[in-house]
């Protein structure tokens, strides 16, 4: 059984990078507009859940959020592992 995420959110990619076979998504929508393609996914892990956003442009994520249920919301200025969790979900996505 993986390691669940404390009810602060406090370490949540760290966590999930750890454990990824415990951590499911979804892919929701995918647009593109230019060179940019933006991601929706809903994410699943252990005792959370909630929504992944992604911007890729010329192949480098620009933007990126990941909004959990316990009202953590993670983005690239806050957490720099989110990159590294987002290059695991784009390359594992099945389109």
């Amino acid at each position: 059984m993986a390691k669940t995420i404390s009810a602060s959110g406090s370490g949540a990619v760290r966590t999930i990078l750890k454990n990824k076979e415990a951590f499911e998504f979804a892919l929701r929508s995918k647009e593109t507009e230019g060179n940019r393609i933006r991601y929706f996914y809903d994410v699943f892990y252990e005792n959370t859940n909630g929504t992944l956003n992604i911007a890729v442009e010329d192949g480098d994520v620009k933007i990126a959020s990941l909004n959990l249920s316990l009202g953590k919301v993670i983005n690239l200025y806050n957490d720099k592992n989110l990159k590294k969790l987002c290059h695991y979900v784009l390359d594992h996505t099945e389109e």
